[in-house]
């Protein structure tokens, strides 16, 4: 049951995530966002108006983008100048936050409303090259026969579409369409090398699963993609714009409903012989224990009739950083390593496994 956001312990919960936001998920990759998530903490009238949607997963977030929203929708306020997606310059994040409050009071009627009939669902297309080396892993071990792809989590179907990318790792290290609109740089740290593959795995099929997709042809959802793209990420926001014109040219098949009731029906149409791979990106990270213990039991009892591999790219409980973890499911048997850490973006991957293993 939901708090009365009048409640002292609920605004003291409430300060505490955006303050883990502002250390941990903005820190070093949106200035803005950790300048203003750090004010709204000290600020319980924000803080309100952010907790009439305490529920909502990754509420920060939410909030941030509804304000977003608003603004890319034409606004008008000062608060624009400080927005690089919206005039493609910055100016001091120091001085922002009296202009962001104005802005939030001013609107708080229309942010609450977009807040309760919105969710974070952010289709980030660079987490796609943290996703290959592991898809080439699983290619590696099927004999390199066309993949069966299940994704839990697609959203929008944007990392659906994977192969259709071109991607730079540096030091030369090239896959992918080379002709592809939709470029993704991923830098290398560490010694460890991924297996970028020469090519990439091919593709049997491909389905998704969200408890809400989003239909790209409606321009409202596609202006909501947009506003969940951080302000001052404008290379992530160049990469979304050419791969929502790919899934508006081949949309990939996205089921509605919860991946715990569809995934074993969805298994059992696979044939037998045909490599499967399903696959997750930050659909688990705020999930309880509880779903994806019962998501690795269902793979499980699949596994007694027919091989499966699950790759995941998660920010688990008490990691620097998000993982990118390969787990094998035969014979009712779950063998599960961690091949890398990655940021949160797909920016940087850093391989810990080697590929042999």
């Amino acid at each position: 049951m939901s708090e009365s956001t009048n409640s002292p312990l609920l605004l003291d919960k409430m300060a505490e995530r955006f303050r883990y936001f502002a250390g941990k998920i903005y820190a070093d990759r949106s200035p803005l966002y950790t300048n203003l998530a750090l004010r709204v903490a000290e600020d319980p009238e924000l803080l309100r108006l952010a907790a009439s949607a305490q529920e909502k997963a990754a509420l920060p977030n939410l909030f941030f983008a509804a304000v977003h929203l608003l603004l890319l929708k034409g606004e008008h306020h000062q608060l624009a100048a400080f927005y690089p997606s919206l005039n493609n310059s910055s100016q001091h994040y120091d001085y922002v936050y009296p202009y962001f409050r104005s802005f939030v009071l001013k609107h708080a009627g229309q942010i609450r409303e977009i807040m309760m009939t919105h969710s974070v669902q952010t289709n980030e297309v660079g987490r796609c090259a943290v996703l290959v080396p592991a898809f080439e892993l699983v290619a590696a071990q099927t004999k390199r026969q066309p993949l069966t792809m299940i994704e839990i989590g697609s959203s929008a179907g944007l990392t659906l579409l994977w192969d259709h990318y071109h991607y730079r790792y540096g030091e030369g290290l090239e896959c992918g369409e080379s002709r592809s609109p939709v470029k993704i740089d991923c830098s290398l740290r560490g010694e460890k090398h991924p297996p970028i593959p020469g090519q990439l795995p091919k593709v049997a099929s491909r389905i998704g699963i969200d408890l809400a997709p989003i239909d790209v042809n409606d321009a409202e959802n596609v202006q909501w993609l947009r506003a969940l793209v951080w302000p001052d990420n404008q290379k992530r926001a160049r990469q979304l714009e050419p791969a929502i014109r790919l899934v508006k040219q081949a949309p990939p098949r996205i089921i509605t409903g919860n991946a715990l009731d569809l995934i074993p029906d969805l298994v059992e149409e696979v044939p037998d012989t045909a490599p499967l791979c399903i696959y997750h990106s930050f659909t688990l990270t705020l999930a309880s224990k509880e779903p994806r213990e019962k998501l690795h039991s269902l793979l499980t009892t699949a596994s007694k009739k027919r091989d499966l591999f699950l790759v995941s790219m998660e920010w688990i409980a008490n990691s620097e950083t998000p993982l990118l973890g390969l787990a094998k499911f035969n014979y009712g048997v779950r063998t599960e390593s961690i091949l890398a850490r990655c940021h949160s973006h797909g920016e940087w991957l850093e391989w810990m496994n080697d590929p042999a293993d």
